[in-house]
């Protein structure tokens, strides 16, 4: 099974198998592949273990966010929003990012907001980073992103997010059962996470990432019509 990832990168296979649907899709050059690919008709259940876990990027972040020493806690200081936050590098296709919510302060409204992003965060300058991310970073070309519901903004509860071959975008919360966030990411190229550090939501803490084995979110069950019922951002421009 040729699998094209990043270095220091390993796939571990337990003996229990899922098949997957076949994507009869045809090669593409390296330039135009997705950063996670999967052969036609692979078949396995699998998990990536990565010896390089995200951190959040040092310079490119809200004027409100500190970040600890090892680049894994982000905690926003003063107001509700200035909390903008990026990976260090590009997360994979199928690559869960997961963050633990470290502190919930219910005196806001509104909270985490994550996505994706086409953009290099180390090409960014503070006056590219606005306080909000929505609206005001996914009006722009290469950014998406929405906001959690409140409902699951509560202390220690764990968000995983991840992004699929189609540009469906899902997330979890505590490892239950991963719901459709919205769609239209672009996957011909590098993504890197965006979290938002926002409302009630006050420090989170990026853990160790891995590749989804909810393989069967791959299959027919989350089909185009079901993406389109969702409620999906539309992919800019």
């Amino acid at each position: 099974m040729h699998i094209s990832v990043y270095p220091k990168l390993q796939l571990l296979f337990d003996s229990s198998t899922i098949p997957l649907s076949n994507t009869n899709q045809q090669a593409r050059s390296v330039s135009h592949r997705p950063y996670y690919t999967l052969p036609n008709g692979s078949h396995g259940r699998s998990v990536l273990t990565i010896t390089e876990p995200p951190r959040f990027h040092f310079q490119a972040k809200g004027k409100n966010i500190r970040l600890d020493a090892q680049s894994r806690k982000a905690t926003r200081r003063n107001s509700f929003c200035n909390g903008i936050t990026f990976t260090n590098r590009p997360i994979h296709l199928y690559e869960k990012v997961r963050l633990k919510l470290m502190s919930v302060h219910h005196g806001w409204s509104g909270a985490l907001r994550f996505g994706f992003t086409t953009h290099d965060p180390s090409l960014m300058s503070a006056d590219d980073i606005p306080k909000y991310a929505c609206p005001d970073l996914v009006t722009r070309p290469g950014y998406w992103a929405k906001a959690l519901p409140e409902r699951f903004a509560q202390r220690d509860n764990i968000l995983a997010f991840w992004v699929d071959r189609h540009g469906r975008v899902f997330y979890s919360i505590n490892d239950e059962e991963p719901i459709l966030f919205h769609c239209g990411v672009k996957v011909s190229g590098p993504l890197w996470a965006l979290i938002d550090v926002y409302g009630i939501t006050h420090e989170v803490q990026i853990l160790d990432t891995f590749l989804t084995s909810d393989l069967k979110i791959w299959g027919p069950h989350w089909n185009n019509e079901k993406c389109s019922q969702a409620s999906c951002q539309k992919s800019l421009p």
